[in-house]
């Protein structure tokens, strides 16, 4: 999957790239700062801030009943949801007062943006390319006694929830995914307990009260092996064909969720015209 560990901190390489390029871009506007002019630095503060509330605004806003029954969720950044259309927004009306104010330091302005950008693509260019990882032939038992291969599920679309019952952002989001799995009787759900042994996997379930209907015990965690998922909780979207489509790692929102179920439910010779 596309995630990279870096001590004892997991991220997507989408969030790592965000973070390294807005790190750049900080740092360079401070210097610029210093050096030209240190009107850049207030600038930049007001570029990353409305850049942030763009990009989830940009999130929200086409979701805004869902997040209506539970408006404490806007502010849950940590699930993920932004949108790279919002933030160019919030950068683009910072950037048109700057102009209004002081057209002087465009240029440096543009510097700062650029350099910043350059090492955002740059990030997902070396490490967002994980390649087509098909599913594993290894035969895996369930709660309930089956034995499966995640290979022979092929056909339909298929989403993987690794989890432990020690993990709070699985716990957390467990019971929404539950949710979910039955509300979408097209898609196969397979939620993966990595390195737990079964009698504490279902004592867990039933003191929470969760009902799923495939729930692996990987004792080994091969799963998070086979997948490159160096934390948890982590989801996987699994084309029908059975190759990865894409991966969140962290706790996942409602609104995210159903944003790649919907790409994994387009048929793949419709997704490539």
């Amino acid at each position: 999957m596309n995630a990279v560990s870096i001590g004892p901190f997991a991220f997507d390489v989408e969030r790592l790239a965000a973070i390294l390029g807005i790190g750049v871009f900080l740092a360079l506007a401070s210097l610029l700062s210093s050096r030209a002019d240190s009107r850049l630095g207030p600038w930049s503060t007001m570029t990353l801030v409305l850049g942030l509330i763009g990009a989830r605004a940009g999130h929200v806003l086409p979701h805004l009943e869902s997040f209506l029954a539970e408006p404490w969720r806007i502010l849950a950044f940590w699930q993920g949801g932004f949108s790279a259309s919002g933030a160019l927004a919030g950068v683009l009306i910072s950037t048109v007062v700057l102009l209004r104010k002081s057209p002087r330091l465009l240029p440096w302005a543009g510097i700062t943006l650029a350099v910043g950008a350059v090492a955002w693509l740059s990030t997902l260019a070396v490490l967002g390319s994980s390649g087509e990882i098909a599913a594993p032939d290894t035969r895996l038992v369930t709660l309930d006694g089956r034995s499966i291969a995640l290979s022979e599920r092929a056909g339909r679309p298929l989403v993987i929830n690794l989890w432990a019952s020690w993990c709070p952002p699985c716990r957390r989001e467990m019971p929404m995914m539950a949710e979910m799995a039955r509300s979408h009787p097209q898609i196969d759900f397979v939620f993966a307990n990595q390195g737990e042994a079964t009698d504490r996997v279902a004592d867990y379930l039933a003191d929470a009260g969760i009902v799923i209907e495939t729930a692996i015990v990987d004792q080994t965690s091969l799963l998070s092996r086979h997948y490159a998922a160096p934390g948890l909780p982590a989801t996987l979207f699994i084309h029908p064909d059975g190759t990865l489509a894409a991966s969140h790692l962290g706790e996942i929102s409602r609104e995210s969720l159903s944003e790649q179920i919907s790409r994994i439910a387009t048929p793949l010779a419709e997704k490539d015209i």
